[in-house]
């Protein structure tokens, strides 16, 4: 009984080490760099409003507004 519960502890130390290696990123591996840039794209075209303070602009003094960026 003592070896099968030592046999069974091995067993779940070892699927613990290597789902926690797996989970680990290596940025040096292209895949994470593939599954990552749809979402850098999509975060780049999303368009808000932005309020702006006033400011200057070509010598003239320009209200705050909101503008879509």
């Amino acid at each position: 009984m003592n070896k099968i519960s030592l046999s069974l502890a091995a067993l779940l130390v070892s699927f613990a080490a290597s789902t926690a290696q797996a989970g680990t990123v290596n940025f040096d591996s292209g895949s994470a760099k593939v599954h990552s840039a749809p979402v850098i794209k999509h975060q780049q075209r999303h368009k808000h409003k932005v309020w702006v303070p006033a400011h200057r602009s070509h010598g003239r003094l320009v209200k705050g507004h909101y503008i879509w960026r």
